[in-house]
């Protein structure tokens, strides 16, 4: 008597989208607002690192190669929000694919809202102007405080190396992130458009952002598995 033939399907569970402890961000996202907070009252009241900053972007114009500036402008281009914005937007729905889950997807909205939020109401707020037009190397518009760039590229890349999880060569991923990060955001200085504190501000408002955002997903996340 022939036995029946067993079909078996190897068929792996999609890997997990893995969302750090809301504890452990709620903690990282206070000291950006700490730091955030300091760099205000700098801007408000022309000290700290804000009194320093038109002296480090005057001898950033006085020494930088023409090399360096035309390489900068390249650099803040590709840079520049809007294409960092739809980078999230594909990597979230490749995420949300390869997960078979919407978290990716709705994680990455929620943070592109915010991180808009924040862009356009602290700099409303604040009102710093651009340093003088005379050291721009290259056409900007709008305030000052905080950088855009360095505030969208910081929070996508920043939520991009979260929302991968625990895969192999991530600390690859993460020290390349930051190398784009430090290329794009100190190529706004090179071309005189932001001042120090400006890119420090966005890096601070792109942790908080993606920070908040993590957070309520997180808690969420544990609610609907309870």
């Amino acid at each position: 008597m022939s036995r029946p033939d067993v079909v078996t399907t190897d068929d792996p569970a999609p890997p997990a989208v893995v969302l750090p402890r809301p504890a452990a961000t709620a903690a990282v996202v206070a000291l950006a607002v700490v730091l955030l907070a300091v760099l205000w009252v700098g801007v408000v009241t022309g000290s700290l690192l804000a009194a320093v900053d038109p002296v480090v972007d005057q001898w950033i114009v006085a020494v930088r190669p023409a090399g360096l500036v035309a390489t900068a402008v390249v650099v803040s281009t590709v840079g520049q929000p809007a294409v960092v914005i739809a980078g999230l937007a594909v990597v979230a729905g490749v995420l949300g694919w390869r997960s078979r889950s919407w978290t990716p997807v709705v994680v990455s909205a929620g943070a592109i809202a915010l991180l808009g939020v924040f862009d356009n109401g602290v700099k409303a707020i604040v009102a710093r102007p651009r340093p003088p037009v005379a050291w721009h190397a290259m056409a900007a518009h709008g305030l000052s405080f905080p950088s855009g760039h360095a505030l969208w590229s910081a929070g996508v890349l920043l939520l991009v190396v979260v929302l991968v999880g625990p895969i192999r060569g991530r600390v690859v991923l993460a020290v390349i992130a930051l190398l784009v990060v430090v290329a794009v955001t100190g190529s706004r200085l090179v071309v005189a458009v932001h001042y120090p504190s400006d890119v420090l501000a966005g890096w601070c408002l792109a942790i908080a952002a993606d920070g908040i955002v993590l957070i309520v997903a997180g808690v969420l996340t544990r609610r609907r598995r309870r």
